[in-house]
Order: structure tokens, then sequence, then C-alpha cells
């Protein structure tokens, strides 16, 4: 009897083992996933705090440690955890930071934008002839409801409703930038090229202190011109992202302080006086991007997150990858 009592005991053990196993493995990964969803936020707090050592600033610039501070950034320990802040343009190159945020005002807003402006980019920053990248120009403002002539309807439309399943212009901004793969002659080897010089967020001026070459042409300022600005932002060593960085403090005053330290011609101080004269300049930006990430030690559990945030520390965007 003793026997039988241990055999059935022992099946029995088996048996709990056998359903219980499986429940708690789920409740060790619901814990962790939680664990991780909250060093995530915990990191998305770390960015926001160092954001605001330069609230009071009326400028930014790459120099400045939400940018260039990678360490402050990468793998914190927290608890039994770590979080880290990653730059959603980032490879670790050495102009090329993996840790940090990125403003979205240096990017050509696809809301705002001209005509001319958006020709420029799909020309310039997406390798297309210049008819492909007009005709993609006109589309978007098509899409977004902006229209060159009283009366002009979205041409594009006939075309949609080709497609399976069919649709129409949303003749309304662009609220997601996934919206661009559904405008006509977007491909998504387009897309993936020029996504992460474009935005939905800010005004639409770009920050002229963090905007790169590509994005300083679609503008329309010519290649000298354009180099000239990066060689003054970045400062005597001629590295990007240094202590001594040259930064333009007010738009109205770029022309005279890019003359202190480069030779501009007639051409291109009138050139750079009208284009901040027409608002498409600003030296400040307030929506940040990055990707906070959240990893619990010794499991493989990990959550990522793409955010953006502005200055007041209001999140626009939070979206898990």
């Amino acid at each position: 009897m003793v026997l039988w009592t241990l055999f059935f005991l022992s099946a029995l053990a088996v048996a709990l083992n056998a359903y219980l196993r499986p429940q708690l493995n789920v409740v060790y990964k619901l814990k962790n996933k939680t664990q991780a969803d909250y060093l995530a936020q915990a990191a998305l707090q770390r960015a926001m705090a160092e954001l605001v050592n330069h609230s009071l600033d009326a400028n930014s610039a790459l120099k400045e440690s939400w940018n260039s501070g990678q360490e402050k950034f990468k793998d914190i320990a927290l608890g039994d955890g770590a979080m880290s802040i990653m730059n959603p343009l980032g490879s670790g190159g050495e102009n090329d930071f993996k840790y940090g945020l990125v403003d979205e005002e240096r990017k050509i807003n696809i809301n705002k934008a001209s005509l001319d402006v958006l020709t420029n980019f799909f020309e310039i920053a997406g390798g297309l002839l210049p008819q492909q990248a007009g005709d993609i120009a006109t589309a978007i403002l098509h899409w977004r409801g902006t229209f060159l002539k009283p009366g002009e309807v979205c041409t594009e439309n006939e075309y949609y409703q080709t497609l399976t399943p069919a649709y129409s212009c949303k003749n309304k901004e662009f609220e997601v930038l996934e919206e661009l793969l559904l405008v006509k002659g977007i491909t998504r080897a387009t897309f993936d090229k020029v996504k992460d010089r474009l935005t939905i967020y800010g005004g639409g001026a770009v920050n002229i202190n963090t905007a790169d070459m590509f994005v300083l042409r679609s503008l329309g300022i010519s290649d000298s011109l354009a180099d000239k600005i990066i060689r003054f932002r970045n400062g005597d060593d001629g590295k990007e992202a240094t202590a001594d960085d040259h930064i333009f403090l007010a738009t109205e005053n770029i022309a005279n302080v890019l003359h202190e330290s480069e030779n501009l011609t007639q051409e291109e101080t009138d050139q750079l006086t009208a284009m901040a004269t027409a608002g498409l300049f600003c030296v400040r930006s307030d929506n940040f991007t990055g990707i906070a990430v959240g990893k619990v030690t010794n499991s493989g559990t990990s959550t990522q997150v793409a955010f953006v945030f502005n200055r007041n520390q209001k999140i626009v965007s939070w979206r898990e990858e």
C-alpha cells in the first residue's frame, strides 16, 4: 500500500509539473516583458531629462549632449536590467552616433515643404530623375490637399482607383511617415532611401545647425554654399558634433556670421538672407526622436520603442517595434 501510494503521489507530481510548468513559463515571460517595458519608459524619461539642460537655449546644435553624449544613453544599469536610447540614424561610425537623440527639425517636413523643395529632395536624396522627382512632389502635395491652381483636383485618383484595394487621395496632412508608401511613384526602395531625412513634426523650418548636406541642398542652396555652412559648423577640427563646433545663434544674421568665416559671394549672401526671411531656416529644434530600449539581464527579454517628444515633454508618438 505504501509503494502504491508513493507511485500515485509521484505520478501526480509529474502531472502537476507538466501542467504548471508552461503556465509558470508564461508568467515568467510576462514578468520580464513588463519589466522591459518599464525600462524602455525609463529610458525615455532619461532622454527627456537630458534635454531639460538645453530647454532654455535659443538654439540647438549637434555638439549638445542630447546628440553627442553617447555614454549618457548606452546600457544604463537599473535594477537587474539596463536601458538605452538608440539613435535611429546611427551605426556607430565616427560621424554617425549610435546612441542619443535625433532632432526632427534637421529634416524636410512633408506636410509643409513646397513643390520645389520636395522636387529637389527626391532628386538629390532619392537619386531620382528630375521628371520622376517632380511627379512625386506633385503627388505629395495632392495627397495632403495642397493644390497649385484654384479648382485643381488630385490627378492621381484615377491611378489609386485601379489598385487593390482601391483608395483616393487623403486631402489631409500626413499623420505617419509610412503614408508616403500610398503616394503614386513612391516605391519601398525609394521610401527606405529617403525616410531618415523626412518628418511630419515641427513647423517646417529646417535647423541650419543640424541639417545635413542633402537637406540643405534640397532647400535650394548650391553645393558650394552648403559646403561652406557645413565647414563653418564643424569648427577648427573639421569634425561634426565636437566641442569646437560653431553655431548659428539667430536666423536674421546667418549670412553675416557665415561671411566672417567663409568668403561668400553677393549672390550667396542674398540667397541666405532671402531664405531666412521666408522662414525656411530655424536655429532651434523642438521635436526629438529616438529608440528607447529596455532589457532584462540574463533573460534575453527586451523592448524597443520608437518615440517622438517635444520640448514641452509631450510624447507625440510611441510605437513598439
